[in-house]
């Protein structure tokens, strides 16, 4: 009961701060990879969705298993009517690997499941020339498995996926109002609280292009499905809905085969 209340209470001040966020999702990684010594990286922006800086590598260290990692970066600033102004900071990595095996006539059927775990901080502070500055942060941690299905060609690959992913933030630090009156400016401060949920996250990846270089299309969903009241306490923007939609824009380039002996990237 005192965690619930906590939680309860650490939602309002979000909501009552304006849009803060704690959390926010990476691009999703499609590998794309097909036999052993492939090696690719990708570069992308969300635009909506998703965090606006976005790493990504992965390596097939044999015909059939992948190795991947991702970065992201996430930084906002926004200034409000009250003369507020908010300043969001966040860094998170992931890796992981897998399995992926082609099939069809022509070998351009795809299918891959990878699953890993990533680490992250935030930290979002908000000033106002009305009251104190009001700092929230937390770290965090997330364990995903991602299934998909994809058509890959010499100049356009599509990939659908479905990350399942499991999100836990901890130390999470935030000024929690003993009363909610609006004259009430007095607050107390409370750290190592920490909440948990789960999201699916449906995803289309479409890359075209060259042989070696391509751009990189990807629209998805964040769908809270387990314990979703915390993940929109986290991220209260997405109560509007918009934030729930992912678009990110970005560029693929791939190396070759990567042969671990002379170190080279050879062309297909």
């Amino acid at each position: 009961m005192k965690f619930a209340i906590k939680i309860f209470l650490i939602g309002i001040t979000f909501i009552f701060t304006g849009c803060v966020t704690l959390y926010k999702p990476n691009a999703i990684h499609s590998p794309l990879i097909k036999e052993k010594g492939d090696l690719n990286a990708s570069a992308s922006i969300g635009a909506s969705g998703c965090g606006l800086y976005n790493l990504q590598a992965a390596y097939a260290i044999s015909n059939n298993i992948g190795i991947m990692v991702d970065g992201m970066h996430h930084r906002r600033r926004l200034s409000g009517a009250d003369s507020s102004v908010e300043k969001l900071e966040m860094f998170f990595g992931e890796a992981g690997a897998g399995y992926f095996t082609r099939f069809g006539n022509n070998k351009n059927g795809l299918f891959q499941c990878y699953s890993g775990a990533g680490y992250g901080v935030s930290k979002d502070r908000v000033t106002s020339l009305h009251r104190d500055p009001n700092e929230m942060n937390a770290k965090y941690f997330n364990v995903f498995i991602q299934p998909g299905v994809a058509f890959t060609g010499k100049n356009f690959e599509m990939a659908f996926d479905l990350r399942a992913n499991y999100v836990n933030l901890f130390n999470i630090r935030s000024p929690l109002y003993d009363k909610f009156e609006w004259w009430n400016t007095d607050f107390r401060f409370h750290s190592d609280t920490s909440l948990y949920f789960i999201n699916l996250e449906p995803t289309l990846t479409m890359k075209a292009g060259g042989q070696k270089l391509k751009g990189i299309v990807q629209f998805g969903l964040t769908i809270p499905s387990i314990n979703a009241h915390s993940y929109f306490i986290v991220n209260t923007s997405s109560l509007l809905g918009i934030p729930l939609i992912k678009f990110s824009l970005g560029l693929n380039y791939y190396f070759g085969k990567f042969t671990r002996d002379s170190g080279i990237a050879l062309p297909p």
